[in-house]
C-alpha cells in the first residue's frame, strides 16, 4: 500500500469511529464520513470515497453489536446449529443493510467534507494572530515603538468632531 493508501484507510478510520460515537444520531455515516472527507482533503471526488469507505467501515462493528443484540430476543428451534444459523443470517443482512446505508451516507458526508475542506483551507492552516512574529507587516518602520499616525476610514480623530 502506498503512503496515499494508508492516509485515506486513517481518515476512514477516524471517520468510522465518529460514526460509531454518534451512532444515537440520525444519519451519524453523514457526520463521519464528512470528518473524513475534510480531513483528507479538498478532492470532492477523494472526499466522497473515503467518506463512503468510512461508512462501510463503521458498518461492521454497527452489524457485529446489532447482530449481538438482536440474537438475545430471537426464538429458535431446539436445535443449537440453527441458532448460529440464524445469528449468522442475521449479521449478514444488517452487514449488506449496514454498508449500503453507511457507504452512501459516508460518501455524501464526504463531499460535504471535502467542500468544506475547501472552503476553509484545511485542517491544517491556523489563522493569523495579532502579534504573532510570523506575520510580520510588510509597511513595518524601523521604530514599532510610537502608534502610527494615520487614521482609516473607520477610526474618528479624538476630540475632533466627526465632520461627516
Amino acid at each position: 500500500m502506498s503512503s496515499s493508501d494508508m492516509t485515506a484507510l486513517k481518515h476512514a478510520a477516524i471517520g468510522a469511529a465518529v460514526s460509531l460515537v454518534t451512532f444515537f444520531l440520525p444519519f451519524s455515516p453523514v457526520i463521519g464520513g464528512g470528518v473524513a472527507g475534510y480531513l483528507h482533503g479538498p478532492d470532492r471526488t477523494e472526499g466522497a470515497k473515503v467518506g463512503g469507505l468510512s461508512g462501510l467501515l463503521a458498518a461492521v462493528p454497527g452489524a457485529v453489536i446489532a447482530t449481538l443484540i438482536a440474537s438475545v430476543f430471537v426464538i429458535v428451534g431446539p436445535g443449537q446449529r440453527s441458532g448460529l444459523l440464524v445469528a449468522f443470517a442475521l449479521f449478514l443482512v444488517l452487514l449488506l443493510v449496514g454498508a449500503l446505508y453507511g457507504g452512501a451516507l459516508g460518501a455524501v458526508g464526504g463531499l460535504v467534507g471535502a467542500l468544506l475542506n475547501e472552503e476553509f483551507d484545511g485542517p491544517n492552516s491556523t489563522p493569523a494572530r495579532a502579534g504573532d512574529p510570523t506575520t510580520l507587516r510588510d509597511d513595518r518602520s524601523e521604530s514599532d515603538d510610537e502608534p502610527r499616525s494615520e487614521l482609516t476610514e473607520f477610526d474618528d480623530a479624538i476630540g475632533e468632531p466627526n465632520r461627516s
